[in-house]
Formats: C-alpha cells, sequence, structure tokens
C-alpha cells in the first residue's frame, strides 16, 4: 500500500492532485479539486464543484468550467449523480454523457458509485470530508469512482462497486489499481455511538483497528481510510495496487472543503477512459 501517492499539481491558479499509479499507465485522465483558483464566496470559496449547495449556479458553472479546462475537457464530457449516502453503483454509457454537468435536472438519481468502460466519459463525484475511491482495471480499460463517507463505507459501496466491475466488465481484482483520495482523517472523525455500533457490525473484529477512543464518553474517532481499505484486501486487491492520500482535509482547511470545519463548498473527484 502507498501512502501519499497522490501528487500535487497547479495549474492557472487551480491546485488539484493526481495519483502516480493511474498516470503511469496512461489510460486515463484524472484529478481530485483543491479549493482554491474559483470565483465563489464566503463558505464556498472560492473552488465550489457542486450544484447540489446554496452557491450560485453560475458561481459553480464558472468553477467546473476552469476545473476541466486544466484537464484538458470540457463540461460535455462530465456525467455525475445525485448523492445521497447510499450503495447504489450506476453503469454509465454513452447516452449518459452531460447528465449533471450543467444543473440537476437530469443528474443520475440516487447514486453514490458510478463506472464505464467507454472512452470520453468523465465520471465526478463531490466530497467535503467523505472518502473518494477511484478504481482503475488497466486490464479491460474500465473505471470507477465512489464516494463513500460513514453509511456508504459501513454499506460496503466499495466492495460491491467492485464487484458490479467484475460482473459488467470481467474486472480482476488481483489486477485492479485503487486510490482512497483525500478526506477527513481519523485525526478528526470524531463518532457517535450509533456509528460505532454499525462499525462493529460491518467489521467485525477489526474494532481495534478501526474506532480508537480519544477520551469523550460514548464517542469514538473512525478512520474511515482503512475502513476501505480492509475492504479493497479482501477483495483480492494487492497491497502494492492500493494507494491512500493520507491527507486530513479538516486539517488541511486551506487546500480543501470540510463539512465539519463548517464550509459549504465541494471538491470533485474526476477519473475518465481517454
Amino acid at each position: 500500500m502507498e501512502l501519499s501517492g497522490f501528487n500535487r499539481q497547479i495549474n492557472n491558479g487551480i491546485i488539484y492532485f493526481t495519483i502516480s499509479s493511474f498516470t503511469e499507465t496512461g489510460l486515463v485522465v484524472h484529478g481530485f479539486s483543491g479549493r482554491q483558483g474559483g470565483v465563489s464566496p464566503d463558505r464556498f470559496a472560492s473552488l465550489n464543484l457542486s450544484i447540489h449547495t446554496e452557491d450560485k449556479l453560475k458561481n459553480v458553472l464558472e468553477n467546473r468550467t476552469r476545473f476541466v479546462k486544466v484537464l484538458g475537457l470540457s463540461l460535455d464530457n462530465l456525467v455525475g449523480a445525485h448523492q445521497i449516502h447510499g450503495d447504489r453503483v450506476f453503469k454509465v454509457t454513452a447516452s449518459d454523457q452531460g447528465r449533471g454537468s450543467r444543473d440537476g435536472c437530469n443528474v443520475i438519481p440516487d447514486t453514490d458509485a458510478l463506472m464505464t468502460d467507454e472512452k470520453g466519459l468523465a465520471l465526478i463525484a463531490f466530497f467535503a470530508d467523505c472518502v473518494p475511491v477511484f478504481f482503475l482495471d488497466p486490464e479491460h480499460k474500465a473505471i470507477a469512482l465512489a464516494h463513500a463517507g460513514w453509511k456508504g463505507t459501513v454499506a460496503k459501496i466499495v466492495t460491491k462497486t467492485v464487484q458490479a466491475m467484475q460482473e459488467a466488465y470481467g474486472t480482476d481484482p488481483a489486477r485492479l489499481l485503487a486510490a482512497v483520495g483525500p478526506s477527513i482523517g481519523p485525526c478528526h472523525y470524531e463518532v457517535d455511538d450509533l456509528v460505532i455500533n454499525k462499525v462493529k457490525e460491518a467489521f467485525p473484529g477489526y474494532e481495534n483497528e478501526l474506532l480508537s477512543c480519544q477520551g469523550n464518553p460514548g464517542h469514538a474517532n473512525f478512520n474511515l481510510w482503512q475502513a476501505n481499505v480492509i475492504q479493497l484486501k479482501m477483495l483480492g486487491i494487492p497491497e502494492e495496487n492500493i494507494t491512500v492520500a493520507g491527507l486530513c482535509t479538516y486539517c488541511e482547511q486551506g487546500l480543501f472543503f470540510s463539512h465539519r470545519a463548517g464550509m459549504a463548498g465541494r471538491q470533485a473527484a474526476l477519473l475518465m477512459l481517454k
């Protein structure tokens, strides 16, 4: 497992991160945005990329245009979903191109993971503490992108995404590349008894690895990164094929939006087959 295999890039004032193992394949365009370089004000400052916020749509569209431009893309390439912290995986095809790119009218509904084996479809998902998980099958040339907050993590959305790729594309987990992007880290992700019990139910035997008491009764810090890595390993993905950014969105508020820190903006994960 490679920790911090995410590389910081800057282009036209836009800071974003790329994954070394993905870049080396030459198969994809991808990136995880930071929060600087946009036009949104106040709690959305400045590169808010989500239309499902109270930010003005014109600001979000300008921000999206700036972000995709530094990746050599346009808004027409984007395919996005309305994320609900669930475990639904949606297979994206050419007929879905542009859905959710400019407004919420034709967005893919109630979905937290997207996958495709078609070129030119830029899967996009939005985050402000939840975990972005990137997948690349270099053998069958297929990709997926999952949004894993605590609900999605205990619902095993990562497991279900890989299983969906196996069924749709014949993906072999032993050949799959996976990357866990910037999100709130175990240093700051305090949860209550409700979440603690869900974690124990979903990951029996891993409680000590995933939950750490910090002195607040009835609470513990939950390691979302490791919970998703455990799923990846259990699926048979080799440790050397897994990259973990190790970047905490709460700690790095100059770089990222953090919901826990009171920010209202969202950064984006983007992944597209060339």
